[in-house]
């Protein structure tokens, strides 16, 4: 009976690590953000480097992720409740295709020069860089390039974006 007590316990902190990792927004030491560049639906490439002394916030995204397209509305008005005051959006999208992105973001009224493709391939890169898992996953990186934020795209504040403008 000892033995199943042990592992009940070993369940239950390996279910709050799991969350904490999947949820975020657990205080930690800040990390700098990973550099990369990746071609935006508009053909243009975008490096994180472009934005140094701007928040950001990275959502990693795809159409076929049903939390993504529920999560995105808020999130993108949230960065443009702030956008006046240095908060940009740059979304990797995780989609197959640049085109199934490109129609999403169009039909659906978003800006397309903040949404990065690049390719499948680079775009996924770009996620194993920043230890992506599972989506929808957003991170705000501060105006000098720490991650002070990771984790669902919904549990981001408005007083978390204050603390860092």
């Amino acid at each position: 009976m000892k033995d199943v007590g042990i592992w009940v316990v070993l369940a239950l902190v390996g279910l709050v690590a799991v969350s904490v990792a999947f949820l975020g927004g657990v205080d930690e030491e800040p990390a700098p953000a990973p550099e990369f560049t990746l071609r935006s639906l508009d053909g243009v490439d975008v490096s994180l480097s472009d934005y140094r002394g701007r928040v950001v916030l990275l959502d990693f995204w795809a159409t076929w992720c049903k939390p993504c397209t529920t999560t995105f509305p808020e999130l993108h008005a949230l960065q443009q409740d702030y956008a006046d005051r240095g908060v940009v959006l740059l979304v990797v999208s995780l989609d197959r295709s640049e085109q199934r992105a490109r129609d999403y973001f169009t039909e659906n009224g978003y800006e397309t020069d903040n949404v990065l493709w690049g390719s499948l391939e680079e775009a996924r890169a770009v996620k194993a860089l920043y230890g992506v898992g599972g989506i929808p996953r957003t991170f705000l990186i501060d105006r000098t390039g720490y991650i002070r934020y990771s984790g669902y795209p919904t549990r981001l504040t408005p007083e978390e974006i204050e603390a860092w403008l």
